[in-house]
């Protein structure tokens, strides 16, 4: 599988841009600041390692954040937070600068 090139994501109006701005805005109307950038970093690929190093927390501080990420979004596990962030994606229009997840009804 071929990843898309850096500069696809920066193209304004094509899809890279979509959903960079998409994810940068993910969860802000529902999670804390920290919640959403944790949020990010999980739908990144990261692991609870990896972003505990990142922010400079404990993995246990980590498993915290996302517990509550789950609750707040009533899901059940990672997948279920990546499927929801395709579905908002898909709902919110293209060039919108709000979280995606206000566009779900």
């Amino acid at each position: 599988m071929t990843a898309l090139p850096p500069h696809a994501f920066a193209v304004p109006g094509s899809l890279g841009a979509h959903v960079m701005t998409a994810m940068a805005h993910f969860g802000t109307s529902r999670l804390s600041d920290r919640e959403s950038e944790v949020a990010r970093l999980i739908l990144q690929g990261h692991s609870s390692k990896v972003i505990a190093r990142m922010l400079g927390n404990s993995p246990e501080t980590v498993k915290v954040f996302r517990k509550r990420i789950h609750t707040k979004l009533g899901l059940a596990s990672s997948a279920e937070l990546f499927s929801l962030f395709l579905i908002a994606l898909c709902a919110a229009p293209q060039g919108s600068s709000d979280d995606p997840l206000l566009h779900l009804t």
